[in-house]
């Protein structure tokens, strides 16, 4: 268990409270007990993650929202160390409880007879095979609430003793249980507000503030304040007001701690055992991907009722917080078999043209890349030819739109988004993957399964494309507004 060790690569250099650290100085504090016991960790930064999810045209999709926080470096080296002692742990003990292959998120799973790991296309192949495989079944789709936000820190505490095979927790693991159960943190806007980062930046020709970073990020310190700073400007040392916040209540870690994906699995440990038997004893599937359970199982609409009502209550047997509610659940049941199955939703709104699971849909005879997955490409590609065409419209203020047009590297924003240079030699390395190279992929490991995915590409490039002139006209009106507010 000692093999951890920090790649370079792996240094951290956001800005936060604490110094810049080398990798040699992180490892010989990580893995150090009593220096870790008696470490002092900074409130976590704080920002909210938002998203508009997948609609049809002309609905207006749902705004989600998703509170991240991320810790200060030496403490987020302090908990990958001890993320690492776990998950050794951890994987040692699903695989005497054989639930190797049930648990999915957040772990390497070898593939039989090949070096490379599992990904998200491999557990949706397995689980649209399994409802191939079954003819006549149902399938429960479920998801539980916040789920971070509603762990019990107490039964969290003892699955943790447990896997450590003590009856309470040594000096550094409870250092390091506490600083992810009883967390502080701070909005990171207002860090940077009151450390002169963030602020109004001037007022629009109507007067309205206009609030922006008065800091280039470039230039903003990675270590944000010193000590005597940050106990006067942010825990409000000299009668201000302190914009530390504290997690007193018994429950909840902060999503985006580099434990916490670690500890969300081990807290549904026995959760996970007990369901899983009941559903092979049936002859079924039962698979977790963090709060996202499918249950496969023979069975009808009834059966699936039956299901989705008996996890609502089990999950509480785990946790007096934690809940899957009803209306983000999903029952479906698929009649046939071979490569002829239909399907009908009988309960929830998600999936009307088949079952979603992972980035990908089956109706019943073949899999696609979910509707939702194309509208996120589409998202990132529209933010990328935003700024890409407001950059080379400042660049060029005295050219129009035909000049900008030509004068744009369409084929960067192309390639960075589409295909990947000598894809074959590189394709099981997924940090070389791009959305087109990851379809690609998920085509060839579904096989004939997986035919309608390649079809769904072909309009790519021309979509970037098209993407970017609106994204140069509407930078060449913005332009030209500004001139006038001028």
């Amino acid at each position: 268990m000692g093999n951890w060790r920090l790649d370079k690569k792996q240094i951290k250099k956001y800005p936060h409270f604490d110094p810049l650290i080398s990798a040699e100085d992180a490892e010989a504090l990580a893995m150090d007990p009593e220096r870790v016991a008696r470490h002092a960790f900074y409130p976590f930064m704080r920002y909210t993650e938002r998203w508009t999810r997948f609609a049809k045209k002309g609905d207006k999709g749902e705004t989600k929202k998703r509170p991240i926080r991320y810790a200060a470096r030496r403490d987020a080296y302090i908990f990958a160390r001890y993320r690492h002692l776990l998950a050794e742990r951890y994987n040692v003990e699903l695989a005497r409880l054989g639930l190797d292959d049930c648990v999915l998120a957040y772990r390497r799973i070898i593939k039989p007879g090949e070096v490379g790991g599992k990904c998200n296309i491999d557990f949706a192949r397995d689980a649209f095979l399994k409802i191939r495989e079954l003819g006549n079944c149902c399938v429960v789709a479920l998801d539980i609430s916040s789920f971070f936000e509603h762990l019990d820190h107490d039964r969290l505490k003892a699955l943790w003793c447990r896997l450590l095979g003590t009856e309470r927790l040594p000096d550094d693991h409870f250092r390091v249980f506490n600083a992810i159960t009883r967390y502080s943190y701070v909005e990171k806007e207002k860090v940077y507000e009151r450390l002169g980062h963030l602020g109004t930046k001037g007022t629009t020709s109507s007067g309205k503030p206009i609030r922006g970073y008065l800091t280039p990020f470039k230039a903003i310190p990675k270590q944000l304040c010193r000590g005597s700073e940050f106990r006067d400007k942010i825990a409000g040392g000299k009668g201000g007001k302190s914009l530390i916040e504290v997690n007193f209540k018994p429950y909840g870690i902060p999503q985006g701690a580099p434990i916490s994906d670690l500890l969300a699995n081990l807290y549904l440990l026995d959760f996970d055992q007990a369901i899983r038997a009941l559903v092979v004893a049936i002859g079924g599937a039962y698979y977790r991907y963090s709060d996202d359970i499918l249950i496969i199982i023979p069975g009808n609409a009834a059966t699936g009722m039956t299901w989705l009502a008996d996890m609502q209550a089990k999950i509480r047997e785990h946790g007096r917080k934690l809940e899957i509610k009803a209306e983000k659940s999903a029952v479906f049941v698929y009649s046939g078999d071979g490569d002829e199955q239909t399907f009908t939703r009988v309960h929830g709104t998600q999936g009307a043209n088949g079952l979603e699971y992972l980035g990908f849909r089956y109706d019943g005879r073949r899999a696609f890349l979910r509707d939702s997955t194309l509208s996120g490409l589409r998202r990132k590609v529209a933010f990328a030819a935003r700024r890409d065409a407001n950059f080379c419209a400042s660049q060029h203020p005295a050219k129009g739109v035909a000049d900008l047009k030509a004068a744009f590297n369409y084929e960067r924003l192309i390639k960075r988004f589409g295909k990947v240079e000598d894809f074959a030699e590189k394709r099981d390395d997924f940090r070389n993957w791009t959305f087109w190279t990851y379809a690609r992929r998920a085509a060839e490991i579904f096989g004939p399964l997986g035919q309608p995915i390649s079809g769904q590409l072909k309009r790519h490039a021309a979509l970037v494309r098209k993407r970017c002139d609106l994204e140069l006209e509407k930078a060449i009106e913005r332009r030209a507004r500004r001139a006038v507010e001028a």
